[in-house]
């Protein structure tokens, strides 16, 4: 084999091998692609909270959904989710519940959910891990299955359950379902978020994405020293 003809192989050998990690790194766990990738920061206080002041709900019960609203803090998780039509079903089943949709409007209104949203928008590594998980072929080809997977058709179950009326009709007499709504009327509601809003802080993760990779202004460049000259070889 001529030398240019077994390099041009090992050439195509390195970009297959690449293209194959490519593919396959949107399919391997989060725990394997990152350390913290699971780590959303977010640690869902207000969220246990809310939940705590519908009826029928437990600590016990919100920590079972409680990996599911991860996905809405975390663009990664979300991703994942997205990619596999089952799970994207369970996360519809946990979002059709009163409980759950109480807990997200309240905190879709608080500051410290927008500082959350504004940190992974503005994560340049997370977000290019996020559109490498759409560009792996096994999800679309776990989509085009889908309608073969009996776990699609899991959440449609709960419109047979009495429970499920019940609870959407006792969650409709509960004055505290509204509160998204009714605390709008309340003029200290605004203040902590008109605070968040002027605060420059809360815009620096997005002035820092604007600025990711031009110089910083005034920055003094390091002078280059030249290289010293190469002692003389000594003469036997």
């Amino acid at each position: 084999m001529k030398p240019n003809s077994h390099q041009n192989s090992l050439t195509c050998l390195r970009a297959l091998m690449a293209a194959a990690v490519f593919c396959l790194w949107p399919a391997l766990p989060a725990s394997a692609q990152s350390d913290g990738a699971d780590d959303t920061g977010h640690k869902f206080e207000l969220a246990k909270q809310y939940y705590g002041d519908c009826q029928d709900a437990d600590d016990e019960r919100f920590e079972q959904i409680r990996p599911y609203l991860k996905a809405f803090t975390d663009m990664e998780v979300m991703a994942d989710t997205l990619a596999d039509p089952a799970r994207l079903a369970r996360l519809m089943s946990v979002v059709n519940d009163p409980r759950t949709i109480h807990v997200m409007t309240k905190c879709a209104t608080e500051p410290v959910m927008w500082e959350t949203w504004m940190n992974g928008m503005t994560d340049f590594n997370k977000m290019t891990r996020v559109m490498m998980r759409f560009m792996n072929p096994n999800m679309y080809m776990s989509w085009m299955m889908a309608p073969m997977n009996p776990a699609m058709y899991q959440p449609m179950m709960q419109f047979m359950d009495p429970a499920y009326y019940t609870r959407w009709m006792t969650a409709m007499m509960n004055p505290v379902f509204y509160q998204p709504v009714t605390s709008l009327a309340d003029p200290g509601w605004y203040t902590p978020r008109i605070n968040w809003l002027m605060n420059p802080q809360s815009m620096q993760p997005m002035f820092n994405m604007m600025n990711y990779g031009m110089p910083v202004p005034g920055a003094a460049r390091a002078p280059v020293e030249p290289a010293e000259d190469a002692a003389p070889a000594e003469s036997e």
